[in-house]
This record gives structure tokens, sequence and C-alpha cells, in this order.
């Protein structure tokens, strides 16, 4: 007697595997003790952002950002129509990108070491020297001898711009805020520190006082020489000076009736030619 044939009808067929059963990231889905998973190979794309990780930016809130006022008021040159006509490509920076990418650098300076070129390295170390800072910071290159000294602390910030000028073998170091859109190769100092001299100033006129009006005539008074406030030296006097680098240097002054010359201790940086700092006689 034949048998009645099955009923499929209720029976479970399992599903057909995957062709390719393989985990989409084995070092991930795969737990291999004792048999270590070959690395997979990745792209060049994989390695220049990282394969499977994420990048953390630190950004502080924008609502605890408090810039320089500098910082917080310096705007590029509006683009004229024609610019814009002549621009492939253009991208608007608003407020809360500004704040965003300014504000790691609000306490940052830019320097330049003037009449002298020496190594990065060493560069650092004479001012690490000359600062006496407890933060370490990157000194960074950015072409033409100008450098971006990265700062956190505002204190270090202002001790380097207060209590200067600094010199570095007998060259001046100019010292700014750092600002946004600073291009090195189209930067211009339009100002700069100079110590002079007075020499055979009489006595009576070692007097902080008539100092300052010496001081305030040639340009902004930044420091007197110890012994010249001390009266100490009878030779000449010595300020340190904020001078125009666009405007002749002034060589002679009149205290009262009395003829004072003036001397600039920056040979290798003032043009006996035209009578402008910045630059030698062989420049002009």
């Amino acid at each position: 007697m034949d048998s009645d044939p099955p009923n499929l009808e209720n029976t479970k067929v399992p599903l057909k595997p995957p062709d390719n059963l393989t985990p989409s990231n084995p070092s991930r889905d795969q737990t291999n003790i004792g048999n270590p998973i070959d690395p997979i190979p990745t792209t060049f794309k994989d390695k220049l952002i990282g394969y499977g990780e994420q990048i953390d930016l630190f950004i502080d809130h924008l609502s605890s950002l408090t810039l320089p006022m500098e910082i917080q008021e310096h705007e590029s040159t509006p683009l004229s129509k024609e610019d814009y006509e002549n621009l492939a490509l253009s991208i608007t920076i608003i407020l809360e990108d500004k704040q965003r990418i300014y504000h790691p650098w609000k306490y940052s300076l830019i320097i330049k070491l003037h009449g002298k070129r020496i190594l990065h390295q060493i560069l650092k170390q004479k001012i690490q020297e000359l600062w006496k800072i407890k933060e370490n910071f990157p000194l960074i290159g950015l072409g033409n001898d100008y450098y971006i000294v990265k700062l956190q602390n505002e204190g270090s910030m202002n001790h380097i711009l207060q209590d200067g000028p600094w010199f570095i073998y007998g060259f001046i170091l100019s010292i700014q805020h750092w600002q946004p859109n600073f291009v090195a190769k189209n930067a211009r100092q339009s100002h700069t520190a100079v110590w002079v001299r007075l020499p055979q100033l009489p006595t009576e006129f070692y007097d902080s006082q008539i100092l300052q009006k010496v001081g305030k005539a040639i340009g902004k008074p930044l420091k007197v020489d110890a012994c010249t406030s001390s009266s100490l030296r009878g030779r000449y006097g010595r300020l340190c000076i904020k001078v125009s680098m666009d405007e002749l240097v002034k060589k002679v002054i009149y205290i009262r009736s009395h003829k004072q010359q003036i001397q600039y201790e920056v040979d290798n940086y003032l043009c006996k030619s035209c009578g402008h700092l910045g630059y030698k006689t062989t420049d002009c």
C-alpha cells in the first residue's frame, strides 16, 4: 500500500544564506582570540581621514567666547563688484564662523626680527630666555621672517607686549597682536621701537618729565634707560621710542635754547641716504 505524499504546505524552508557571508568590518564583528586578524587594506582617502574613526574637535561653546577688541573689530575690505565678477569661487564667513576660528588665536602674537635672519630653533630659544614666561608655546613660521607665537595665557601676552622692547643680538624684535587675514608677503610694518641716544645731554635735563617731553617729540616713549633715569650716565641720555617708519627720523631737538643731537642705535636698520628706518643705505 502506497503511503500518502508528505504535506509540505506547513514546512518552513530555511532562508538561503548570502553569497558573500563576510562581516562588514572584521576587526569589529569577529572575535578571533589567539589569531590576530590581518589589518584591513585602506585607500588613500581612508588613511587621510582615518578609517572608521571620528575626529573630535574641541571647540568651546560660542557663548563663552570673548575676543580681543582688535580682533572683533577687524574686518577685511569688502570685495567690489568687479572683484566678484572676476572670482571663480567665493564663500561668506559669518559671525559664528569668525568667533570659532578666531578664538584659538586670541592671545597670539606676530613677531619679526628685523635686520637679522636666524634659525627657527635659535629664535625660539632666545625669546624664551628674554620673556621668561611659564607656558610652553609653539612658534609658527609664516614666511618672510614673520612668526606666530601662539599663547594660551592673557598674562603672558600682556607681559610681552608691555614689558619690551625686546632685542636679539642687538636687533629689534617687532611684536604685534595676531590679526585675521594676515599674509606675510603682503605685511608692512608702519612703526618700530628703537633706542635713541642724546649725547652730551646737560645734567639738569636728566629729569623724568623733561625726558618724557623729549621722547614724545621724537615719537612715543616706551622706556628710559636705568642709568639715564637715575642720572648715573653723564655722557648721554638713552630712551626707547616707538617711531613711525613712514617719516624721516629727527636728528635734532631743541630743549629750550639747547640744541640737542639725536642718535639712533640702528645703524644697520637706518638709511642714511633718505633718513627712513627699515632698510640699509645700500637697499635704498
